[in-house]
């Protein structure tokens, strides 16, 4: 299987002092810092949906070095978060120190996923999905993007649907976008997807869902809301 690039990026965080034997947030003092990574596993489901962009997670680096109560803080969806968790936690630090001695510090990490994308060609920048209690989460089966076309331009688009009990995408709304000329086109565009659906007690159950569509360079590109 080709693995295509992504890339990871740590941000380790102090803030105001506590008081053992709670985590510090250390603040003037030397913050804990990455020894060894492990890079993260795209997810079949994400690849297949060209899912990118950063997992936010918190967590507490102990004195001993090893990460610990690991919590995601901002969501991508599609099994990233879950990935980003499993690689971080086999991170090692060096422990953050305060007056020369090592101290358990509370620290966030942001793990960002790549594909390099065609930017003339569509996206997914985040991917969320509510299902019934006990349920599981529908998973994408089928992705068909057009190829790309036109120039390079900037477009996001957020829709939001329901997944039935036949894992197809039905009541789809277009909850915000960039631009109006490009809310024909995802909407057209998720008709054709397929998933299987969320499951509870052995049988199909309905979800609601919502995905972030981008084109082009999308971070912080600005939605109207509807």
């Amino acid at each position: 299987m080709v693995r295509l690039p992504l890339a990871i990026t740590a941000l380790l965080c102090s803030g105001a002092a506590a008081q053992p034997p709670q985590p510090y947030r250390v603040a003037g003092a030397i913050a804990p810092s990455v020894l060894e990574k492990q890079e993260p596993q795209y997810s079949e489901e994400a690849r297949l949906g060209k899912l990118q962009g950063a997992v936010l997670l918190s967590l507490v680096v102990g004195e001993d070095g090893q990460p610990r109560d690991l919590r995601v803080l901002k969501s991508l969806g599609m099994g990233l978060d879950e990935n980003a968790v499993a690689a971080v936690s086999r991170w090692r630090f060096a422990p953050g120190t305060k007056d020369g001695l090592p101290v358990s510090v509370k620290s966030t990490i942001e793990v960002n996923f790549r594909l390099l994308p065609d930017p003339r060609a569509w996206h997914l920048d985040g991917a969320a999905f509510q299902v019934p209690q006990g349920a599981t989460q529908p998973r994408l089966v089928q992705a068909n993007y057009p190829p790309p076309s036109g120039l390079e331009m900037t477009g996001a688009v957020r829709l939001s649907f329901d997944v039935n009990e036949q894992g197809i995408p039905t009541n789809i709304h277009v909850e915000s976008s960039s631009d109006p000329q490009w809310e024909d086109e995802v909407t057209a565009l998720i008709r054709e997807w397929r998933f299987q659906a969320a499951m509870k007690d052995g049988l199909p159950v309905a979800a609601h869902g919502s995905l972030d569509f981008g084109r082009g360079d999308t971070i912080g590109a600005p939605r109207k809301r509807m």
